[in-house]
């Protein structure tokens, strides 16, 4: 468990978003985790429930982006060629659009939240 905890720890706080699919995409992606390692579910509340106290540094804390500007700037600076072409330049136009205050469609958000949870964790619900 120890070889992984580093890697949850980064996950687990993400069940915390009010969106859905994010939420989703945190616990299949706990999921893989675990079984990457030959663990399940059942392993990692065995070694949360242990008595033995583990030493937790949390990770430098990056502000979560709130604004759909934000967003979309969070998502172009971790696109390391993950993205489509399509996906990029629809990021790009959401930065220009949302600079001067205009509110995406919902079609246009749920677009940007799934390039988001992709970037994240590799999953788009």
């Amino acid at each position: 468990m120890a070889v992984i905890a580093p890697k949850l720890s980064k996950l687990i706080p993400m069940l915390a978003t009010d969106h859905d699919g994010e939420v989703v995409a945190a616990v299949r992606a706990i999921g893989r985790t675990l079984n990457g390692a030959g663990m399940d579910f059942h392993n990692l509340v065995e070694a949360l429930c242990q008595h033995n106290p583990v030493t937790y540094a949390p990770p430098p804390s990056e502000k979560e982006p709130e604004t759909w500007s934000e967003i979309a700037i969070w998502c172009r600076n971790r696109d390391g060629g993950d993205l489509s072409y399509k996906e990029r330049k629809f990021v790009v136009d959401m930065i220009h659009r949302t600079a001067t205050g205009y509110e995406p469609t919902e079609k246009q958000a749920a677009w940007l939240r799934a390039i988001r949870v992709k970037l994240q964790w590799g999953y788009v619900p």
